[in-house]
């Protein structure tokens, strides 16, 4: 009698143990990559296991979407993904297609001794500016125009060759705001965060200039004052001052 109570306990336990486990069950959900690399406007899917119906969110939209397990490169950059309900995470980065030129120093408010460290003696230097002659016979001038000692202006001189290539060398890297196709000219903005609520923190544009024959292209900071509108950047200042560098 004692054998047989003993032996109902026992599976009694072994039951209650499988119910449990059957609460229990490991979850499946991972993800089967944790960096994507991709071009402007270009998609891939997410790849992993019990994946496709989660959210996700982007911590720069402005570089990369996620929507339906799709994600969708924006402009070149880098962004952190995150499920919303899993502890799940990759990274996607956005590369160039065209690399028409170097791109200058963004560090607004940077000193001329800043710009000097970085590349060296200038091809000519005044009180408000720094030129510099490239190695790049597509963009052979660089120069930086300094407002009280900080940066806050620099440009970019371009033969008129790679005009096209220039247009898609900035689309894929900026937000368009307005593009001339007669005059050849287009401003664009450096934006970064929620693309319901974006940061700007430049401004980039370029125009034909007929006195020296080249195109130019412009970068400058914004007013914080208005940072979240197109109105932020002051272009025709810009490209004022870098027309008094050249002359």
């Amino acid at each position: 009698m004692k054998k047989v109570i003993s032996l109902m306990l026992l599976l009694a336990t072994l039951l209650t143990f499988t119910a449990c486990g059957g609460d229990d069950e490991p979850d499946n959900t991972k993800l089967s990559k944790n960096a994507y690399s991709m071009y402007h406007e270009d998609t891939q899917t997410i790849e992993g296991t019990n994946v496709a119906d989660l959210v996700w969110e982007s911590d720069n939209e402005f570089v990369a979407t996620v929507k339906n397990s799709a994600i969708t490169g924006q402009y070149v950059g880098k962004a952190s993904v995150k499920s919303a309900t899993k502890n799940l995470s990759f990274t996607v980065e956005v590369i160039p297609r065209y690399n028409t030129y170097e791109e200058p120093y963004l560090e607004w408010g940077a000193s001329k001794s800043v710009i000097k460290a970085k590349y060296g003696t200038p091809q000519s230097e005044n009180t408000n500016s720094l030129l510099y002659q490239t190695s790049n016979s597509n963009a052979p001038i660089m120069l930086y125009v300094f407002e009280n000692g900080k940066m806050s202006t620099c440009g970019i001189v371009c033969k008129i060759s790679v005009a096209y290539q220039l247009g898609d060398f900035l689309v894929e890297r900026y937000v368009p705001v307005k593009v001339d196709v007669d005059n050849y000219s287009a401003t664009l903005l450096h934006c970064y965060g929620k693309i319901n609520d974006p940061q700007i923190d430049y401004g980039v544009a370029m125009q034909y200039n007929s006195s020296i024959g080249r195109i130019l292209v412009a970068y400058t900071g914004v007013d914080n004052s208005k940072s979240r509108s197109a109105d932020a950047v002051d272009f025709s200042k810009a490209f004022e001052s870098i027309e008094n560098v050249l002359k």
